[in-house]
């Protein structure tokens, strides 16, 4: 929220500089972020009056301006089509450099010496109006310099509004603020309006069909106005806060909407076509176009003003196209209402449409404060519109929202801040707030409708702290802060996860949660969840896993001269089963590149296979999981790998898999270069992992080793051989090793060898040849007889 410091200082008479109102402001909870001079240096340039306009005699488009300076006068060449005899200007003489860089020094235009320039707000930094020359008011001095002319210089302060604060939305809502905590005098600003002409009654009617979402819609009618652009004061202060004028109609409930923190519109009256006002909620699928020229598809559950046939104005969010106030708006009806906060920003974020009126109300404006911001904007629009305010306002509350009461204990306030603070000095902070008080012990506190945020006596404690000053409470000598945190088991298992993985070299990272509206398909991933109401295209789907976010930030990296990539992440996943969603642990790992840094005495060796399968085993170990099982993922499986691709299953359940990335999947994220990835269920690794590393004393028998090697089929995997002959080995089986795959003209064309290392050992005793030699015969034969092997000799 932008604040202008001499809008401040015209609520609350202050005398402090900016820089402490700044301190003050953050001492006080509302954190000033950064603290800015409005406008550009103007040193050098002066109020001129125009005293003639010739045309040019060597030029069509450029006029000769004779100008005075008050103590001398200056011919100067312009071509701004707006220059015209007796207009106020602001003169740049020779040697000025103005805010925009340019140095003015002498030169012939068109064989003509200009002595000077005439300025336009764009060169001087005033405004973003490049049409022609900035004219000033009239009543400016000739001669005098222009910033004198400006007035001071103003500020602004760039405050962190919590979403709690809607009351400091506005400069009167920090100047409540500011003059609290200095505890100088503060007065909400008070207008009349001076009205004329039939009575409102006469003119309009407003009818809320829906009271839940409008409490309270109140509303004036101005005829007879003209529309201008607004005076150079009311421009200046908008822009000194971020705004860009338009007209002095819509400047000025902008403007009120930044005193006050009450948003408004402004509705051309005569485009109404029944002249009166319906609330009510829009029809499912009712297209209307907002002020922004873009057509939407509403829904019934939000809320349209219209005029007794047509939607006008989209509630609390934006105005609508067809009833804009325009250059020849005559007559208007101003509107100042409470609209619900939720469906305030469930409409918002809906259409992707927020607005400063939106910000507002979905936080929660202040209902008392619609007839008194009516007030001021018909005030305002009088005096710089001119026209007649009808009489009296049309004002209907159908549901007033009631201010809610809290006691507060003195010795309640002594207890929680270690500190007595009187009770009368209490009274007077929160008075200074806006809060009624009745009583002593216990103070009856009514909270003004305009602080949502104070709901319970600690509330009210505080506040009662900050305005007496933090640092005025003294610290404890003997206060004791407890550093010890619990953290759950799941939290536990993923810092063994995280600490394991950065051991092996692996980089971790953090991805977004969210995946684009044109997002990358990933082979074998579940539906992801659509979001209803995204943020933006690139936050249109939730992530279905970790896969897709490693491989952006891979290219990233890739795309930035870094080719060596090991990254892992821990974050969730969400996806779609009908019309359920769900949602898991992951972790997910990623290795591109070469397997170690590029050495004197040798080549650099790409990653492959091999190392994430090692990497993988690693963390398995480290994690104290020891009955894991790897197979090969069938070819026919739809997924993101290569068809070599390994399962990882615990406990006879599928965890997750790792191995190469399909290229054309690689490429989809635009990397050319193998990627080797794993992604794991955390909850399937937990359950399975030990809570603390197993201890095991060395066998205390000898093993007997065998070893077997068949010809198999090219397509049998090797895991369900290993898987096999681990079933008949049993407990006696102590290791089942794969130490050889041969392909060649001595097995045959579709076949291959492979040759496992058995190692038989027993806890108990020594282990006899014999039988070794009967498992080995139960295993030779459950492989040839269910997968077709021949045992080679």
């Amino acid at each position: 929220m932008r604040i202008s410091y001499l809008w401040l200082k015209d609520i609350v008479d202050f005398s402090l500089a900016p820089q402490e109102l700044a301190e003050v402001l953050t001492m006080a909870g509302l954190e000033v972020e950064s603290l800015e001079p409005v406008g550009p240096d103007l040193d050098g340039i002066f109020i001129g009056k125009v005293l003639e306009v010739k045309p040019h005699p060597n030029a069509d488009r450029l006029k000769l301006c004779k100008v005075d300076l008050g103590d001398s006068t200056k011919e100067v060449v312009c071509g701004a089509p707006n220059v015209a005899q007796d207009q106020h200007i602001a003169f740049a003489g020779l040697g000025v450099t103005l805010p925009n860089g340019l140095t003015l020094e002498s030169r012939e235009i068109r064989g003509v010496l200009s002595e000077g320039m005439i300025c336009s707000g764009v060169e001087l930094g005033l405004s973003e109006d490049a049409d022609g020359i900035m004219v000033l008011d009239s009543s400016v001095q000739v001669g005098a310099h222009l910033r004198d002319a400006l007035g001071p210089r103003d500020w602004s302060l760039e405050i962190e509004v919590t979403l709690n604060r809607p009351d400091c939305l506005s400069h009167i809502g920090v100047a409540r603020e500011a003059a609290a905590t200095l505890g100088i005098p503060f007065e909400v600003p008070q207008f009349k309006v001076k009205e004329a002409g039939p009575s409102i009654g006469e003119l309009t009617s407003i009818t809320i069909e829906e009271s839940e979402l409008c409490p309270r819609y109140s509303a004036r009618i101005i005829r007879n106005i003209k529309i201008t652009d607004s005076p150079d004061w009311l421009r200046w202060r908008l822009e000194a806060v971020g705004l860009r004028p338009i007209n002095n109609v819509v400047d000025v409930t902008n403007y009120v909407m930044l005193e006050m923190g009450h948003p408004m519109h402004a509705f051309d009256l005569d485009r109404l076509v029944e002249k009166r006002i319906v609330v009510r909620r829009a029809e499912a699928g009712q297209k209307f176009i907002t002020l922004d020229e873009e057509e939407r598809r509403l829904d019934n559950k939000m809320l349209l003003i219209c005029d007794g046939k047509e939607g006008v104005a989209l509630a609390g969010v934006m105005g609508g196209l067809n009833s804009e106030i325009s250059d020849d708006t005559k007559d208007l009806l101003l509107e100042s209402a409470y609209f619900d906060p939720v469906n305030t920003r469930r409409t918002s974020k809906l259409l992707g449409l927020s607005t400063d009126s939106s910000r507002r109300f979905e936080r929660g404006a202040d209902p008392e404060a619609t007839v008194r911001a009516l007030d001021m904007a018909a005030a305002m629009i009088l005096d710089l519109a001119g026209g007649e305010a009808a009489k009296g306002v049309a004002d209907v509350y159908p549901r007033k929202i009631e201010p809610k009461s809290i006691e507060l204990r003195p010795e309640r306030v002594t207890a929680i801040l270690g500190i007595e603070v009187p009770t009368d000095e209490i009274k007077t902070h929160l008075s200074r707030l806006g809060c009624g008080i009745e009583g002593n012990d216990p103070i009856k506190v009514n909270v003004p409708v305009f602080r949502p945020d104070l709901e319970r006596e600690i509330d009210l404690i505080e506040e009662v702290a900050r305005l007496h000053g933090y640092n005025q409470i003294p610290s404890a000598e003997d206060a004791r802060i407890s550093l010890y945190i619990t953290h759950s088991p799941e939290e536990v298992f993923q810092g063994r996860l995280q600490n394991a993985l950065l051991n092996l070299g692996f980089f971790q990272v953090k991805t977004s949660p969210f995946l684009p509206n044109k997002r990358s398909e990933i082979p074998g991933y579940p539906q992801p969840v659509k979001l209803r109401n995204p943020g933006s295209d690139d936050m249109a789907f939730m992530c279905n896993g970790l896969l897709p976010g490693l491989l952006k930030v891979a290219a990233h990296n890739l795309n930035r001269s870094q080719p060596d990539l090991r990254l892992f992440e821990i974050g969730r996943g969400f996806a779609r089963e009908g019309t359920d969603q769900t949602e898991w642990d992951v972790v997910a790992g990623l290795m591109i590149g070469s397997h170690e840094p590029q050495q004197w005495d040798r080549d650099k060796e790409a990653v492959d296979f091999l190392d994430l399968k090692g990497a993988v085993q690693n963390l398995l170990r480290e994690i104290s999981l020891d009955n894991a099982d790897f197979f090969y993922y069938n070819s026919n499986e739809v997924s993101p790998y290569t068809a070599d691709a390994v399962g990882l299953k615990v406990a006879d359940a599928l965890a997750g898999t790792f191995g190469q990335i399909h290229p054309s999947v690689a490429q989809s994220f635009d990397i050319d270069e193998p990627v080797f990835c794993f992604e794991f269920g955390i909850d399937a690794l937990r359950e399975a992992s030990l809570n603390r590393p197993a201890y095991r004393s060395y066998p205390k028998f000898p093993p007997l080793q065998r070893d077997l090697a068949f010809t198999l089929n090219e397509e049998i995997p090797a895991g369900d051989i290993s898987e096999r002959i681990k079933a008949i080995g049993g407990d006696q089986l102590a290791v089942c090793e794969l130490f050889d795959v041969y392909r060649g003209p001595q097995v045959g064309e579709g076949k291959k060898s492979i040759a496992f290392r058995l190692y038989f050992q027993s806890p108990v005793r020594t282990l006899t040849d014999e039988e070794a030699d009967e498992l080995i015969r139960a295993i030779v034969s459950e492989v040839e007889g269910k997968f077709g092997g021949k045992l080679r000799s």
